[in-house]
């Protein structure tokens, strides 16, 4: 009743956020040279009002009345003035305006993501990291997406294979982390069954990104379950505004061969469109840990790697058109298909024999509205688990819409962005027998959600910000999560921010219903004949002789729960030094545990057939209890399904309070037009409140972080040396505990554009060749040197 409310207030709100157009429209876009610039001020004069140019350097102002307007395009001190621009009802006024002014880049920096509205990085009510394209283009010859951020301030990136990484910001990292929400062009992309980042999938498309922006700190408010320590929003290029071809040949370290292909170009009224294709084969860091592992403290594996070559092959088509009223209907599929990626969960280390992902989407995109749906149906993955050798299936499908609306107010002042959205999710892990491999049954959920936020501006200077979302699951009860803001700006690029606000994570489907062998089977048989026989030959029916031991969900879990504050402050000095400073503190309770013995009261002591009477029963719990040992008696129990016998090794429940705070501090310094330096540095600390005994809380993330690097960048050459020291810090998820040396790592990036058309690329991860392993588990890793050829045209 209260999720069909809410929905019905938001539909009421309609005609409020879509209220009668008037048919007059300005738009156009800013550039210089030709170069779209983003995070221009627009100011219609005659109305007081004003808008920001978005990254591709477009503005638009509508519901305008016929009539004479003045336009003033300003960026600090530098302005430009457009009179007499007339607007008629039924086709909209084009102004666009190429500008010779110094552009800064603080200035021109936007973000969408942190209040699904375009705004600047400076005046946005959260902390927040933006990569322009241009950045991305200079690094994409790795091909792994998570490593162009792991410099960026409060990151917390760590690897354990070639892609096989956990993104993540604030603390309380681990294997197959979901803190952070990833979405690319809306759809999220995180593994359907545990909910983390599928980054062989993201990082198959880096020749098609614009932009990366992190949101760091709860995003709940907007984004609901899983943006707990931030949003990750991955933006494409709009064909309409990259035209043009690029083919990629990339070659290097471990045998790493990448082939990569974008066109994009028009079709004629208002049609454009992007064809993208891609093929990667390699080795990673990966070996085999069944006759000896890398490191002390390693458990061994009961079967090695399947393979140790990894192989991606994608393709997207997009195809986009663009109507006089400024809307924008998006049509797009892709397909991806990987195969012999390891990674490592809380149980053990897997590894994927295949896994191909289609997906379908639409978009429509108007002044004050965005609608969209997307399909990922039929996700198809098989794999192995390297530490018992069960052989692992999974069907997956989800299935996403949403309606934003967004509209201003006030003259201007005031800001409203409201929507909701309907999500549907299937598990189905069954393999061609019918068995199921990784959960205990097959499982279709659905997700409605209901979210807005108000922006209002009080003065000039001073901005307010409240947010606020229900969502409705059929895995947790209903959850609110509630931000307010308030930002003080200064002068541009120069603010205060303070932000309050709450959070949640859903467990995911694996921890909700986990039914994994951890071990090979026992086999009691000898048992069961033993007791047949004391009973004159009788069939007691205990199936002893292929007992499974296995690692056990629990449907009865809590969303862990977050409280957090924080306050900004950024600056820019003389238009050379930007500076960034973040505190933030954070509440948190009831913590998913790693997979335990004897939490889950689901699972209690193991009890013979019902149907046997009482004499023989006790004597069966008897003849178990003195034959076994202790420990492996203790772990003896039912499953739920069907009663028959298995040893619950693990299972999870939620438990402990911690706190945490941090600082986030970020320099960038500009030494002329084409030399840049820029230094962060992290720190981390946290104090937990209560525990389990079994299951200590650890954040998995170093105190302290630093990265400094040093940048030229100019038409035809650029280059850039990094420098990124981590503090050791003690690691715990599942069955991998020990402790994370501190490392120091030294990249290298060089381009070199060869006339118009080709360019060189070179790209070496690590440097000096620094032997390290970043989490308890993972690989180790070493140098990797890439080399990259490029035609365009």
């Amino acid at each position: 009743m209260k999720k069909n409310a809410l929905i019905l207030i938001f539909v009421l709100l309609i005609p409020v956020l879509s209220r009668a157009e008037d048919p007059g429209r300005i738009q156009g876009q800013v550039t210089k040279a030709g170069k779209p610039i983003g995070g221009i001020d627009v100011v219609l004069k005659e109305l007081s009002l004003s808008t920001i140019t978005d990254k591709n350097g477009a503005y638009t102002f509508d519901r305008l009345r016929p009539g004479k307007y003045t336009l003033i395009f300003k960026q600090g001190d530098n302005s430009v003035t457009k009179e007499d621009m007339v607007v008629t009802a039924g086709s909209p006024t084009q102004c666009n305006v190429d500008v010779e002014w110094e552009v800064l880049l603080a200035h021109t920096l936007t973000v969408q993501a942190a209040s699904r509205r375009t705004e600047r990085v400076v005046d946005a009510p959260a902390a927040v990291s933006v990569v322009e394209e241009a950045a991305i283009e200079r690094e994409i010859a790795h091909g792994e997406l998570p490593k162009i951020l792991e410099t960026t301030p409060g990151v917390d990136s760590t690897q354990s294979g070639l892609y096989d990484f956990n993104l993540n910001t604030r603390g309380f990292n681990s294997s197959l982390n979901r803190r952070v929400l990833t979405l690319l062009d809306g759809v999220d992309v995180s593994i359907i069954l545990l909910g983390a980042q599928n980054w062989p999938m993201v990082s198959s498309f880096l020749p098609d990104l614009a932009s990366l922006e992190l949101v760091r700190g709860p995003g709940s408010a907007l984004y609901g379950a899983n943006s707990y320590n931030g949003v990750f929003n991955i933006s494409s290029k709009d064909p309409r505004y990259s035209q043009g071809g690029m083919i990629r040949f990339s070659l290097g370290e471990p045998g790493t061969a990448r082939l990569d292909l974008r066109y994009a170009s028009s079709l004629g009224k208002g049609w454009y469109f992007t064809i993208l294709g891609g093929y990667m084969e390699g080795k990673g860091f990966t070996q085999s840990r069944n006759e000896s592992v890398e490191y002390e403290g390693l458990p061994s594996e009961a079967v090695p790697l399947l393979s140790d070559k990894l192989k991606s092959l994608n393709a997207k088509i997009r195809l986009d058109k663009h109507f006089g009223g400024g809307s924008v209907l998006t049509l797009e599929t892709w397909f991806v298909d990987h195969k012999g990626d390891a990674f490592i969960a809380g149980s053990s280390r897997m590894q994927g024999k295949d896994t191909s992902i289609p997906l379908a989407r639409v978009n429509f995109h108007s002044p004050h509205w965005n609608i969209s749906a997307y399909s990922l149906g039929g996700v198809d993955f098989q794999g192995i688990s390297l530490s018992s050798g069960g052989q692992l299936c999974a069907d997956l499908s989800r299935i996403h819409g949403e309606i934003q609306g967004f509209t201003d107010f006030a003259t201007g002042k005031g800001r409203l962005v409201g929507g909701f959205s309907i999500r549907r999710e299937a598990v189905d892990s069954a393999n061609e027998q019918g068995v199921q491999t990784l959960t205990s049954k097959a499982v279709n959920e659905h997700m409605e959600a209901v979210y807005g936020q108000l922006d209002y501006f009080f003065t000039d200077k001073l901005k307010f910000v409240l947010a606020g979302r229900v969502d409705f699951s059929t895995l947790h009860d209903p959850q609110f999560s509630p931000k307010a803001a308030l930002v003080y700006s200064f002068n541009p690029g120069h603010s205060l921010r303070f932000t309050i606000s709450q959070a949640f994570q859903s467990p995911n489907y694996s921890e909700f219903f986990m039914k994994v062998p951890v071990a090979p089977t026992v086999n009691l048989s000898a048992i069961e004949d033993g007791l047949s026989a004391a009973f004159g030959g009788m069939n007691l029916g205990l199936g002893f002789n292929n007992i499974p031991v296995l690692a056990l969900g629990n449907e009865k879990l809590k969303v862990e729960e977050m409280t957090g504050v924080e306050i900004g402050y950024s600056n820019i000095f003389a238009r050379k030094l930007i500076f960034h400073i973040n505190y933030f503190r954070n509440q948190l309770k009831n913590f998913i545990t790693d997979p335990l013995p004897g939490v889950n009261p689901s699972y209690g002591p193991y009890a013979p057939p019902s149907d046997l009477p009482p004499e023989i029963q006790a004597a069966i719990v008897t003849t178990l209890r003195n034959n076994l040992p202790p420990r492996l008696f203790a772990l003896m129990s039912n499953s739920l399904e069907d009663g028959s016998a298995i040893f619950a090794a693990a299972s999870i429940t939620n438990a402990g309070r911690a706190n945490s705070q941090g600082i986030e501090l970020d320099l960038r310094y500009f030494l002329g037009k084409h030399w840049n330096m820029d230094f962060n540095y992290t720190w981390f600390d946290y104090k937990v409140k209560e525990q389990l005994i079994e299951d200590k809380i650890l954040a998995n993330t170093p105190e302290h972080r630093i990265n400094l690097g040093m940048a030229y960048v100019s038409d035809r050459f650029n280059m850039s040396l990094r420098y990124r020291w981590v503090d050791g810090f003690p690691w715990a998820a599942g069955t991998f505990m020990g402790d994370v040396k501190s490392y120091s790592l030294i990249d290298l990036i060089s381009n070199f554009k060869i006339g118009d058309r080709f360019s060189l690329g070179a790209n070496i991860s690590n440097v000096l060749n620094n032997k390290h392993y970043e989490i308890f588990g993972g690989d180790i890793l070493r140098r990797r040197a890439v080399a990259s050829i490029s035609y365009r045209w």
